[in-house]
């Protein structure tokens, strides 16, 4: 029998009972080893993360296995931290002025009047106690040219940068992320999932796109944003993910103006302390 909870003292724990179990083995961690499974239940629990959430997942090629998350993953680790003092990354562009002093941990980024193609990506986390995390990447390096790398090019780059920042700052270890390295099966795996997971619903999706609506949000804007916050198309949210988009849209701010505020759509991952 495999042990469902793992005491954690900084993270809430996650309980799953023998039913649930099964359907982790069936699906999100489908072909894992009694041991494989082990480990994943055990990082599931030691980085507070749900399974059927999508916010974590196993695949597994030959005998090459990963116990897989996302950027969205690794922050909210890091956010159940005290310790944690915000987040903030942005795109670097052709003709924009960028310079990392890394001895002194400072960014200097201005963007250019005529912004060219997308060259990289850089973030930074801050840690009480801590000198800041900062990191760097290359577009060039990274970009896995499928479908949604083509579409979302400066979300997805954007979240690497993040992910290799957050991942310095906490310490994470066992886990890797799909922007990263990339996941081919993780669409089969979360279509496995959608059977199981409650989907979007029709109201969520009306209150969706009225508060777009009314943040003077256009169609492009808000597909942008959710697939950066969600990892996920709009089309494709689960009920838990609507309900969290529906609050997060909510809280965006317009100026005086009345323009949504772009620092909320760019920078809502800052800890405002």
């Amino acid at each position: 029998m495999v042990e469902s909870t793992i005491q954690n003292p900084q993270q809430s724990t996650l309980n799953f009972n023998e039913d649930q179990i099964n359907l982790i083995k069936n699906n999100v961690a489908k072909g894992a080893t009694e041991d494989e499974l082990k480990i994943f239940l055990y990082l599931a629990n030691q980085y507070n993360l749900d399974p059927f959430k999508r916010e974590i997942w196993f695949t597994k090629y030959g005998n090459q296995t990963n116990i897989m998350t996302s950027r969205d993953g690794y922050l909210k680790f890091a956010q159940t931290s005290h310790e944690f003092g915000g987040l903030i990354s942005f795109v670097v562009h052709e003709g924009d002025a960028f310079e990392i002093d890394a001895g002194e941990y400072k960014i200097t980024h201005r963007f250019g009047t005529k912004r060219g193609k997308i060259i990289g990506a850089w973030a930074r986390c801050d840690r009480k106690g801590k000198k800041p995390f900062i990191s760097y990447v290359s577009f060039e390096e990274y970009n896995q040219n499928n479908s949604i790398w083509k579409k979302y090019p400066s979300a997805m780059i954007q979240k690497v940068a993040e992910v290799f920042v957050l991942k310095r700052a906490f310490g994470i270890n066992g886990l890797v992320t799909k922007e990263e390295i990339g996941d081919p099966s993780s669409e089969q795996n979360s279509d496995n999932l959608n059977s199981k997971v409650h989907m979007m619903k029709k109201d969520q999706k009306t209150s969706i796109w009225e508060l777009a609506r009314l943040k003077d949000m256009s169609i492009d804007n808000l597909k942008q944003y959710t697939m950066k916050e969600f990892d996920t198309p709009l089309s494709h949210l689960t009920y838990d993910q609507a309900e969290a988009l529906i609050q997060k849209l909510s809280a965006i701010e317009k100026d005086e103006e009345g323009k949504t505020d772009q620092k909320d759509l760019t920078d809502n991952t800052k800890n405002e302390e």
